[in-house]
C-alpha cells in the first residue's frame, strides 16, 4: 500500500507520518529531502549560488533556509525556479525508495501532492488540517510570523480544498493523544486489521 500524505503548513504531517512509522511502515518525508538536498547536494547548492549569490546563505556558508523562503514566497517567479530546481530531485528520493521495497507499506508526505498532480501516484491520500488559529501558533513558535505563514498559504492550494480531495481527512486541533488516536484508526482501517 502507497499513501500519499498532504496538509497545510504546521498541521503535523511530520508527526503523522512519525505515528506510521512507529506502526511499522516505511515512510518518505519531502521536506526532510528538501533539507538535505539543501545543506548537502553541490549542484543544488551552486544553482542557488549562482541565482541568489550570497544572500541565500549564512555567514558560515550553510544555505539559509528562511532567507530563501522570504524570497520565494514573495515572488512567484523565484518560486517556481526553486521548485523547478527542487521537485525532480524529491520525486526522484521518494520514487527510489518506493521502487527499492514496492512491497512495503509506504506513506510519503507530499505537501502539494494535489497542486502536483501526484495523487494517482498512490493507492490513497490522507490530508492533516488544523484551524488557522493553531497554525499560526504553531508557526509562531517555529518563529515565523503571521505574515510570513499567509504568504506561503497563498502560495498553496486552500486547505478546504485538499480536505475535499484527499480520501481520508485527519484533524489535528487538539492533543497529540487525539492526534495519535485518529493516525492509528485510520492504520487499522486502512490495513483491513
Amino acid at each position: 500500500m502507497k499513501i500519499g500524505l498532504t496538509g497545510g503548513i504546521g498541521c503535523g504531517k511530520s508527526t503523522v507520518a512519525g505515528f506510521f512509522a512507529a506502526a511499522g511502515w516505511r515512510t518518505v518525508e519531502s521536506d526532510q529531502i528538501v533539507a538535505e538536498l539543501l545543506s548537502g547536494d553541490a549542484a543544488v547548492q551552486a544553482a542557488l549560488r549562482e541565482r541568489w549569490g550570497d544572500g541565500a546563505f549564512t555567514s558560515e556558508g550553510q544555505v539559509d533556509r528562511r532567507a530563501i523562503g522570504k524570497r520565494v514566497f514573495q515572488d512567484a517567479d523565484e518560486l517556481r525556479w526553486l521548485e523547478a530546481l527542487l521537485h525532480p530531485r524529491v520525486r526522484e528520493c521518494w520514487q527510489g525508495a518506493v521502487r527499492a521495497a514496492p512491497a512495503a507499506n509506504w506513506l510519503v508526505e507530499i505537501p502539494l501532492i494535489f497542486e502536483k498532480r501526484l495523487e494517482s501516484a498512490f493507492d490513497l491520500t490522507v490530508c492533516v488540517a488544523s484551524p488557522p488559529n493553531v497554525v499560526e501558533v504553531r508557526m509562531a513558535e517555529r518563529g515565523y510570523s503571521g505574515e510570513e505563514v499567509e504568504r506561503r498559504r497563498q502560495r498553496q492550494m486552500p486547505l478546504d480544498e485538499k480536505m475535499r480531495l484527499a480520501d481520508f481527512v485527519i484533524t489535528n486541533a487538539g492533543s497529540l493523544e487525539f492526534l495519535k488516536d485518529q493516525t492509528t484508526r485510520l492504520i487499522t482501517q486502512i490495513s483491513g486489521n
